[in-house]
């Protein structure tokens, strides 16, 4: 026999020159301190179980709004990271396990059907390999899971983005005219921010200082009073703050800023202002 490393613990190739002695014994078991499909797919699903909690809880405990919550808010949350990025590590893991091993299988199969191998171990064989089929079911369904997880978690906000639901918000500290923010974030594959529900508002004005005010993603420079948000959706929820917008002043005021308040005010596109930036996590 000779052995090789491969990316999921150590196997041993068969030597087929060695006769039909090797074929007639038993299946190997695995490697010892490898991680086998059944104990991986049962350490994902306890992984999953653990992060419902986690996440629950975090559901949960964000709805509160007095301070004295903020700091078991931030542990669960980092405990909730590590989670999602334990479960991301299992799935990058049992899917290569997926590709690796059912192909080993597979091609001795067909090396010892070619050859003419004994029933008996083709039959062996057989029944081996149904039962990795069963067992890569229960992967595909576990490995469907994770990546729902995954995408509920959302852990993947770039450094310096702040996270509010399924999306990453950049607030930026220099002042840019309202169309040269909404470039800057097309670098980065986001967009000036889109206000959707009251809460999210709410998130925004938050992250506000007091003495600073923001760009939306919302003006009506194509038509006077047609207000449109960038992703080119019609202005439906609304936070005017009281006589806004008025577009007063010569040059009329068609871009919308928010306020530390939460109120949104129409002002002239060309004033520089910070901005704030929108993605999916």
């Amino acid at each position: 026999m000779s052995q090789s490393e491969g990316a999921i613990g150590t196997y041993e190739k068969w030597d087929f020159a060695e006769g039909t002695e090797l074929e007639k014994r038993e299946p190997r078991k695995a490697p010892k301190g490898a991680l086998s499909p059944e104990r991986a797919v049962a350490l994902l699903y306890v992984l999953l179980a653990l992060a419902f909690v986690l996440f629950t809880t975090l559901t949960i405990v964000s709805l509160q709004r007095d301070e004295q919550f903020s700091g078991k808010l931030k542990a669960i949350h980092g405990q909730l990271l590590n989670v999602s990025q334990e479960v991301e590590n299992m799935r990058w893991k049992m899917t290569r396990c997926q590709a690796e091993c059912g192909k080993e299988l597979s091609d001795r199969l067909r090396v010892l059907e070619e050859r003419g191998a004994p029933e008996p171990v083709l039959r062996q064989l057989a029944e081996v390999k149904q039962e990795q089929n069963r067992t890569l079911a229960l992967l595909n369904a576990a490995l469907e899971e994770a990546r729902n997880l995954s995408e509920i978690l959302c852990t993947r906000c770039p450094a310096g983005w702040q996270q509010f639901a399924k999306t990453c918000y950049f607030f930026s500290s220099a002042a840019m005219h309202w169309l040269a923010a909404k470039e800057h974030c097309t670098r980065f594959n986001a967009q000036l921010a889109v206000v959707n529900t009251e809460q999210e508002n709410k998130f925004l004005a938050n992250h506000i200082m007091e003495n600073r005010v923001f760009w939306l993603g919302l003006t009506d420079m194509d038509k006077e009073s047609n207000w449109q948000w960038v992703d080119g959706s019609s202005l439906a929820l609304t936070f005017w703050n009281s006589g806004e917008p008025n577009d007063a002043g010569h040059q009329g005021e068609d871009c919308a800023t928010i306020l530390p308040n939460g109120y949104w005010n129409d002002i002239p596109c060309a004033m520089p202002r910070t901005w704030i930036c929108e993605r999916s996590c």
